[in-house]
């Protein structure tokens, strides 16, 4: 198994390695080109990695603890990159492609995407940390990012943040978005069967209609005037003149 800081100095494209147990903590990695490249037990906490690209790997138990991820690629045409029971704790995801990735068991406690696309993306996210018996809540945060056809499978996205997004035909359903913040973001034909948005903040999010019924609950949420016609509507209601 070759060392990763020894495949990233070769400059040409890593085909195919498997990288296990390596310890970047803390490390700078740039300008590499992995394929089918498999990383198990590895650890990238409060690493920095920027333009590198990922096709067709898999991170396998994988640490990203406070890193931060910018310019990376890791999607290339229809073939996505598997993450397996990582932790990416407030992990820092910026101007980079997830697109059709899958991410399962995953840890997200206070991680944030910004500029990122995960069109497509299958996310599987715990985002809230527990001690013992306690909870404490934290969320995820997308800001300016686009996630039309992301499925999320159902979880606690209790105070996380969906803002500026591109939302279109994404799935929360089943979801708990009690006080998550959709300020901006377009919600056309978004899933929300069976979410809790008690206290979710929708001001300015556009959408053609809003099926409230299909809701579990939204007590208290917070929206705006010019969303009132379309709210109304999905309960039969209309307003006279």
């Amino acid at each position: 198994m070759p060392a990763l800081d020894d495949a990233i100095r070769s400059r040409g494209p890593i085909n195919g390695a498997h990288f296990d147990g390596e310890d970047l903590l803390e490390a700078h990695l740039s300008e590499a080109d992995f394929r089918a490249c498999r990383f198990s037990n590895c650890r990238f906490d409060e690493a920095v990695l920027r333009r590198l690209r990922f096709v067709a790997c898999v991170f396998d138990h994988c640490s990203f603890r406070e890193s931060t991820i910018e310019d990376c690629s890791f999607s290339e045409g229809e073939t996505g990159t598997q993450w397996r029971y990582c932790d990416l704790s407030k992990a820092m995801f910026r101007r980079s492609n997830l697109s059709l990735n899958t991410m399962i068991g995953c840890q997200a406690y206070l991680t944030s995407f910004a500029d990122c696309a995960l069109s497509g993306a299958k996310l599987d996210l715990d985002t809230q940390r527990k001690i013992r018996t306690q909870v404490i809540a934290g969320g995820v945060q997308f800001t300016r990012c686009k996630l039309q056809y992301a499925v999320f499978a159902a979880a606690d996205f209790q105070e996380s943040v969906f803002e500026g997004s591109d939302l279109r035909d994404c799935s929360l359903a089943g979801s708990n978005l009690r006080h998550a913040r959709f300020f901006g973001s377009s919600l056309h034909n978004i899933d929300l069967v069976g979410a809790t948005l008690d206290h979710a903040d929708l001001s300015h999010a556009s959408f053609d209609d809003f099926d409230l019924t299909a809701l579990a609950s939204f007590r208290a949420a917070i929206v705006t005037r010019d969303q009132h016609e379309a709210l109304l509507a999905s309960l039969g209601l209309v307003t006279a003149d």
